[in-house]
């Protein structure tokens, strides 16, 4: 309600000395404030803060009758009386000196540049010149402990007992005077027998007076309090009865609230109790006490110093004597603390606090606190008598003097001079395209709004902490301090500010002010009862100066700020609060009266002109003591019995009269005979009993409109009763047609506590929204006026639903609570809510002492099952608890086991894996290994890549050790009843190496019992490789047929007796992760889910390039190349070509170009002009280009291809590469370099910028390429190939998608899989890549059933795209030579399998040679030139092509034996053909490979280069 902004400003008092202060007070209208110390007595104007007189008595007088004590002022402010330490009053008499017109006469430099250009810099107010004189000494019997005015009268309590009566004249009212000892004393007013005090020495230590409560409340220097209280408020001494405050023995001093009636006790325990006046009896009841929390200060500060309440009676100061204050909301809600500000690390706040407070005061509507800091004797800096008026400045909000603004749900607080807005924390509506699939439901054919509705519309809480600070101008705040109302619009635009006199409104759009232009209109009337925005309009409730009358006055937002706009209604008394519901407003006048207007807008009116008509006036005069007694008067549609679709009815007056909440419950009669169609002419309204629905109310808010989809939440009642929390006022609508339960109440009043105070309710959105204050030290030096903390103001919010929920379930009413928590599903934060409600209930009852008779856990554990959050909920919430709560919570919730199976269930994948952490706490881990296993399962067939990651290494993470081991991190109390599940333990040495940690690492001893020799065989691995083939080793070292025999229940794989170097990475478990990897691997691939293929291999670190070797035959090949294609475009997002000119005009050119060049280069005679040059390995011995893992066959005996640094896509479609060939020979001696094959077609630096026409026209590429020699870009580049290069960009996909499919491609030729590499080569209209798939088909890895495959699928293909798909055609035709290709190479083939079959019976004595491939990026070389250093060998060129009519089986072999994945065979066409070859012997094979062995050591001797 009131938060501190800002430094305490430190107040500069001349001619101070070494005296103390005493005491800080203003007068009644806190225009001026007097500052009392030992011997003088000044007066201060207190906007702006300047000394107007001072009067120092002289030494004489100070010792005859005392140093000043207290000071009070007169109500007129014309005289002040000063009481003495030697019982004696001064009565001074302050005056205007006639003849000065003001002080403080600002008076510009005659030099132009010195004078001030700004109103700022003026002070507009008139200082009054002020003149203070001593008047009278009165001597007074007795020392006087404390004064109070009454009326027209002072009022002195003194040490002898007695309270005098004293005129301001001098004189003593003897008639009037009391006497403690005559006056009867009881607990209440009914009480026959009353009991004077016997005691002696017994006297008033501290007297406050309020009218509205009725009388005195008095402080006893025995620590009694009591209430001194009279018939009338004369107060004659033989009516005087005094109530005790009960219960209390402690009081040190005492307030009064006038508007709450409320009478608050200080006491020397550091508490405070504030008491209220039963109606019934009289007598004092407690209201709330004011209790430090051990959160907000563990020690005690000492016993309460003072009390003072706020001017509009919404917040009271509390000081302490050890030093300290804090503030207090009317009811006992703590707003601000000092106790726990930060004075820096020099500061011990026990045995000195910086805030030591003697008097307070509150200055013009609550902005600033008056304080008289005194340094205490035991100050470390030593002066003990530096006191000094520290004034700190506070905000507020507008609920404290404008209560009308409970309805906006936009947060602001208003200062003297400016206002702090914050409109950031709301429901934003955020729009998503709706999917296309449900569009042909909303709309039909015919809707030509069709994307109106292609919008799904959700909400997300977006929150701002920052405020936004409106300075009000000076223009206005200069002449009309202080601002005491303030408004705002609904939608947070608008703001109004009324002062002193007149008004002023704001834009937040435009950020102008608009004030009067006639400054005589604005001072000649004053907003007295409120301020608010209807429409448009400002409304407020004012008196005019000028016409001396109150009335309700409207302004248009619009235009000028003017009379002649305004429209005006006169009212009989003055307006003391507005409020409005849509086009109603309701006045509560000074007279009692309540009246109720009908507001329209004037039609055919160019100004917009507001017609004002009364409906109904109430007297409710006789519900309150004082009109000054009613807290707010609000209009509402809320009733007693609500239906749930109620029509609309007559509106209910809500009052709140000194904090207990009354509703008036309004309805419309209609006479007979009366026709009412025309409007309310003979409509009349009557008022039923008022019910009492709450007591203790500080602030109210209630809906402005209700909506059907939330019913319960928009016509609810909301309350805030400070100490006793908030409370909510629900409707409780019975379902439809049960009429079982008609006798039930239709609404109920639920209690619950918050850790906020709440300034404004978003009631849809189940959001409180508040304010605290922080603070933030800037220095630490105590002499500097710095010293104090800065306060900061911030914004809070805080979620409700869940409050409201657990009370409903507490009263058996799930149902409704139900049907709230479906309205606000869609909400953002309504799973958290539920997890607010599960926790609360969980912490409360799982860490109860005592035994729970009617535990709440199971009936809200039963609640949240009706959403589909549930799992969600349980699991969150358990992980944000102790271990030692889980078996409590799932006692209730469920076995962890069965609700992980219901997450797999319903396919909540990763709230299954949260489960996966709970079950690895309960459960032994071969519980949580199998559990994770099928979440794998599930999570790979969801495409949930991260999470799949996570539960590998999880798995992996697993200790196989620790397998069976139970888990028993926590404790079962006994009150759970739950029975722990320890089963036996046989202690052995690996629970003890356990315990001691002592098996960080592994020890060479000998194999494990439970591992058969057969599987450390196995887990032993190939022969030793080089090292940077161990990362693909673990997926390609165990076959499918070995994994049969590998018992999966062994303990932990332990090492080799020899020296085993390699990573612990072959064990049973891990081979188990990887059959399980494997066969979804098989599954995407067989489906053609490549997308998601590579998507899996990079999450989860799978090498596709080895798997995908095993799985040419299986799983990567393809039956169906048409529908294959299909998914590729589908999976990739790639566009279909489109033709750009018939079909037959791309047949034309290209016989045409075929004809006209018939010796343009081929394919073939291209890759010839490739040379092998050899590059020396580094220092190690290693290739410099490094594994990447999924580019590598694993294994000792296999050629290991290593991919190019290269990009992909920059790689194969270019035709300057350069690929990076590693080959190992037979020997395991022999060194490893590198051959980088390199084109002579083009210079390095002549690269060409459109390369990829190459991939798209094929051979014909070379008419558009002259000689190298030559300078290309001189040449102007024909409209044909620019048609071509632009159809061929917009025929192409996303660059992103052509990097994934140019990478799988690169790939797919690595593993010699042909046949995705051929699709993938024609979705990317890449020739180049199609015919290096055609040529690595040479190889005789490939089978017969392989080629004939890739023939039928390049067929039918090529018949496609002749039939459906005719973007195709160029490029197939383009490519159509390759079938003749595939058919010669089948040919070929299957005449090698007779060949071999027939010589199968008679074996000849030859090896086989073994041929070697160069594939790199998508790029590929078939034959290359190597001279051989014999000298009685000719120079062999090894093509790669074989001749017509010649077999391969017929050709000797040169080389190291077979392997399984040899890409492409390079074999020497030696001699003059396949007949010469037929005819050798046996000896002459002989003769060649010793001469060829002998030639290759030749070469390895001479280059390092091993050739196989």
């Amino acid at each position: 309600m009131y938060f501190p902004v800002g430094w305490p400003k430190v107040l500069n008092i001349p001619q101070l000395g070494h005296c103390s202060i005493r005491q800080v007070i203003c007068n009644r209208d806190k225009i001026l404030f007097a500052i009392l110390t030992d011997d003088c007595l000044s007066v201060w104007f207190c906007k702006p803060c300047v000394p107007i007189v001072i009067h120092r008595r002289a030494c004489e007088s100070i010792e005859d009758i005392g140093m000043n004590e207290l000071v009070e002022w007169r109500p007129d402010s014309s005289m002040l009386v000063v009481a003495t330490s030697g019982g004696y009053l001064l009565l001074y008499k302050l005056g205007v000196v006639a003849e000065q017109k003001g002080l403080y006469e600002q008076v510009d430099s005659p030099h132009p540049n010195l004078r001030r250009d700004s109103a700022e810099l003026f002070i507009k107010e008139v200082i009054p010149p002020l003149h203070l004189t001593l008047d009278e000494e009165v001597g007074i019997e007795g020392g006087i402990t404390s004064m109070v005015c009454i009326r027209d009268e002072l009022m002195l309590a003194t040490t002898r007992g007695h309270v005098l009566r004293y005129r301001w004249d001098g004189s003593q009212n003897r008639d009037y005077c009391l006497d403690l000892r005559r006056v009867p004393f009881c607990i209440d007013q009914q009480v026959s027998k009353a009991i004077p005090i016997l005691e002696s020495n017994t006297y008033i230590v501290d007297i406050e007076y309020s009218p509205l409560v009725g009388g005195f409340a008095v402080v006893l220097n025995d620590g009694r309090a009591a209430f001194l209280t009279a018939a009338s408020l004369r107060f004659d001494p033989n009516q005087v009865q005094g109530i005790w405050a009960q219960n209390i023995e402690d009081a040190t001093c005492a307030s009064v609230n006038h508007k709450y009636r409320l009478i608050a006790f200080g006491r020397k325990n550091s508490q405070a109790v504030v008491y209220c006046i039963d109606e019934s009896t009289g007598g004092l009841e407690v209201s709330h006490h004011i209790v430090l929390s051990s959160k907000d200060y563990p020690g005690s500060p000492g016993h309460v110093q003072g009390i003072r309440w706020t001017p509009d009676g919404c917040a009271m100061a509390v000081s302490w004597e050890q030093g300290g204050l804090s503030l207090w909301s009317t009811f006992g809600a703590l707003l601000m603390c000092t106790l726990g500000w930060d004075y820096g690390l020099h500061v011990d706040l026990v045995r000195y606090n910086p805030l030591h407070i003697r008097s307070m005061e509150w200055s013009a509507e609550g902005y600033q606190l008056w304080m008289v800091k005194r340094q205490p004797d035991h100050d470390p800096g030593g002066n003990s008598s530096l006191d000094c008026v520290i004034q700190l400045e506070f905000v507020k909000s507008a609920l404290t003097v404008n209560p009308c603004m409970s309805h906006q749900s936009h947060l602001y607080l208003q200062g003297e001079d400016r206002m702090y807005v914050n409109l950031g924390d709301n429901l934003t509506k955020v729009y998503h395209e709706r999917p296309r699939d449900q569009l042909s439901s909303l709309y039909g054919s015919d809707d030509m709004f069709r994307d109106v509705g292609n919008l799904i519309v959700t909400s997300m809480l977006t929150g701002s902490k920052q405020w936004t600070v409106v300075p009000i101008p000076s223009a206005y705040s200069g002449t009309n301090w202080p601002i005491r109302y303030t408004a705002i619009d609904s939608e947070g635009q608008n703001l109004a500010v009324a002062g002193r006199t007149g008004l002023a409104h704001y834009s937040m759009l435009s950020r102008k002010w608009k004030l009067f232009g006639n400054e005589t209109q604005e001072k000649d009337f004053v907003v007295t009862g409120g301020l608010l925005w209807w429409r448009d309009h400002v409304v407020m409730g004012c008196y005019s100066i000028l016409e001396n009358r109150d009335e309700i006055r409207i302004y248009p937002r619009d235009t000028r700020l003017d009379n002649m706009f305004v429209k005006m209604a006169r009212v009989s008394a003055q307006v003391l609060l507005l409020n409005t519901l849509r086009d109603r407003l309701i006045t509560f006048c000074a007279n009692g009266q309540i009246s109720i207007y009908s507001l329209s807008m004037k039609e055919n009116h160019s100004l917009g002109g507001v017609e004002v008509g009364i409906l109904q006036s109430v007297d409710i005069s006789a519900l309150c003591v004082h009109p000054a007694c009613v807290v707010s008067v609000t209009l509402t549609t809320l009733r007693t019995e609500t239906g749930r679709h109620a029509s609309k009815e007559v509106e209910s007056i809500m009052l709140n009269v000194s904090g207990r909440l009354l509703m008036v419950q309004r309805e419309q009669n209609c006479r007979e005979g009366d026709d009412n169609s025309d409007g309310n002419v003979f409509q009349s309204y009557t008022c039923a009993p008022p019910t009492v629905l709450a007591s203790r109310v500080e602030n109210v808010w209630v809906p402005r409109k209700s909506r059907r989809e939330k019913p319960h939440l928009t016509e609810s009642l909301w309350l805030f009763c400070g100490a006793h929390g908030m409370m909510v006022w629900l409707p409780l609508f019975p379902r439809d047609g049960d009429k079982s339960h008609s006798f039930m109440s239709k609404r109920i009043m639920l209690p619950f506590h918050l850790r906020i105070y709440p300034l404004a309710i978003l009631f849809e959105d189940a959001i409180l929204l508040g304010a605290e204050n922080d603070t933030t030290l800037y220095t630490s030096d105590s002499n500097s006026p710095f010293s104090l903390p800065f306060c900061v103001l911030e914004r809070t919010s805080q979620v409700y639903l869940h409050q409201i929920l657990r009370q409903l379930i507490r009263r058996n009413l799930g149902f409704h609570a139900w049907e709230i928590a479906r309205s606000c599903t869609s909400l953002p934060y309504f799973p958290h809510s539920l997890e607010l409600l599960l926790h609360e209930v969980l912490e409360e009852e799982a860490t109860s002492k005592e035994p729970i008779p009617d535990a709440l856990l199971p009936s809200v554990i039963e609640f949240i099952q009706e959403f589909p959050v549930y799992l969600q909920t349980v699991v969150q919430c358990a992980r944000k608890t102790e271990i030692a709560l889980w078996p409590y919570l799932f006692s209730a919730a469920g076995k962890p086991k069965d609700l992980f199976q219901e997450c797999l269930a319903r396919k909540q994948l990763d709230t299954a894996a949260s489960y996966l952490i709970i079950l690895q706490n309960l459960e032994p881990s071969s519980v949580s290994r199998q559990y994770a296993t099928l979440l794998l399962d599930a999570a790979l067939d969801h495409c949930k890549w991260e999470l799949s990651k996570d539960l590998v290494r999880f798995l992996r993470a697993i200790d196989p050790n620790d397998v069976e081991s139970p888990r028993a991190s926590f404790i079962l109390p006994s009150k759970y009843g739950v029975n722990p599940q320890t089963p036996p333990i046989s202690p052995n040495e690996e629970d003890l190496s356990l315990v001691l940690g002592t098996m960080q690492v592994s020890r060479g001893r000998s194999y494990s019992t439970t591992t058969s020799p057969k599987v450390q065989q196995i887990e032993s691995g190939a022969p030793s490789v080089t090292g940077h083939h161990r990362d693909a080793l673990r997926s390609t070292s165990s076959s499918g047929e070995c994994s049969k025999s590998v018992p999966l229940r062994r303990k932990k794989s332990v090492p080799t007796g020899r020296g085993d170097t390699r990573e612990p990475s072959g064990s049973a478990e891990e081979f188990f992760i990887d059959v399980i990897l494997q066969r979804h691997a098989r599954r995407l691939l067989s489906a053609h889910r490549l997308t998601d293929l590579g998507h899996f291999a990079a999450h989860l670190d799978f090498h596709l390039v080895a798997w995908l070797g095993r799985e040419r035959d299986r799983a990567a090949r393809v039956d169906d190349f048409v529908a294959a294609l299909k998914q590729l475009h589908s999976d990739f997002m790639w566009p279909y070509p489109v033709l750009c000119h018939p079909v037959s005009y791309y047949l034309q050119w290209k016989n045409s170009a075929s004809g006209s060049s018939p010796s343009s280069p081929t394919i073939e005679d291209r890759m010839k002009s490739l040379t092998v040059d050899v590059v020396s390995p580094d220092a190690n011995g290693r290739s410099r280009v490094g594994d990447s893992g999924y580019m590598s066959y694993a294994g000792g005996q296999r050629e290991t291809v290593h991919s190019s640094a290269v990009p992909a896509p920059a790689v194969a479609g270019s035709s300057h590469y350069t690929a990076s060939v590693s080959m190992t020979s037979e020997f395991r001696s022999s060194s490893i370099v590198e051959a980088q094959l390199m084109p002579h077609l083009l210079q390095a630096d002549e690269s060409s910028m459109m390369s990829e026409e190459s991939s798209f026209w094929g051979d014909e590429r070379e008419q558009y390429m002259p000689d190298a020699s030559e300078n290309r870009w001189s040449d102007v580049p024909s409209t044909l190939v620019l048609e071509q290069l632009s159809q061929e960009l917009a025929n192409k996909g996303s660059p992103k998608s052509e990097v994934k499919l140019r990478y799988l491609l690169q790939l797919f030729m690595e593993a010699s899989c042909l046949e995705w590499a051929l699709l993938i080569s024609i979705l990317l209209q890449d020739a180049m890549a199609v015919f290096r798939t055609t040529n690595a088909a040479r190889s005789s890895d490939h089978s017969v059933e392989a080629i004939l495959r890739l023939k039928d699928g390049l067929v039918a293909l090529c018949h496609w795209s002749g039939t459906e798909c005719l973007g195709y055609k160029p490029f197939t035709v383009a490519i159509q030579n390759e079938v003749a290709v595939l058919n010669k190479l089948l040919s070929s083939k299957q005449q090698q399998q007779q060949n071999t079959l027939s010589s199968s019976s008679s074996p000849r004595l030859s090896r086989s040679r073994r041929t070697s491939s160069n594939q790199d990026g998508g790029n590929q070389s078939s034959n290359g030139q190597m001279a051989f250093g014999s000298s009685n060998l000719s120079t062999v060129e090894c093509d790669g092509r074989l001749p017509e009519g010649t077999a391969s089986q017929d050709r000797p072999s040169i080389g190291s034996k077979n392997t399984d994945e040899t890409d492409i065979g390079f074999e020497g066409n030696l001699g003059n053909g396949s007949d010469r070859i037929s005819e050798r012997n046996g000896a002459d094979e002989m003769r060649d490979q010793t001469v060829m062995e002998a030639a290759r050591e030749q070469a390895i001797e001479s280059t390092g280069c091993a050739i196989s």
